[in-house]
């Protein structure tokens, strides 16, 4: 599983808007997932929207330990 932060201006990547995930399943499926406000992972088309030139908001590979931290950090 790879995570992703969303960055840009005023979010870092230790304070990013949000983050993503993408999965492969054991057919070699990919699936997008973003962290949302509803506090669960949903699905999303952030990154393959970004791959085809959407890219008003950037993004850097960070740890599983970061997306935790980062879940933890928006829970109630």
């Amino acid at each position: 599983m790879a995570y992703f932060a969303k960055i840009s201006s005023g979010y870092p990547r230790h304070g990013p808007r949000g983050i993503v995930r993408r999965r492969v399943d054991d057919e070699g499926r990919t699936h997008d997932e973003s962290f949302t406000r509803n506090l669960r992972w949903e699905p999303s088309e952030y990154l393959k929207l970004y791959d085809l030139g959407h890219n008003d908001s950037d993004h850097v590979r960070i740890t599983e330990i970061e997306a935790a931290a980062f879940i933890e950090g928006n829970l109630p």
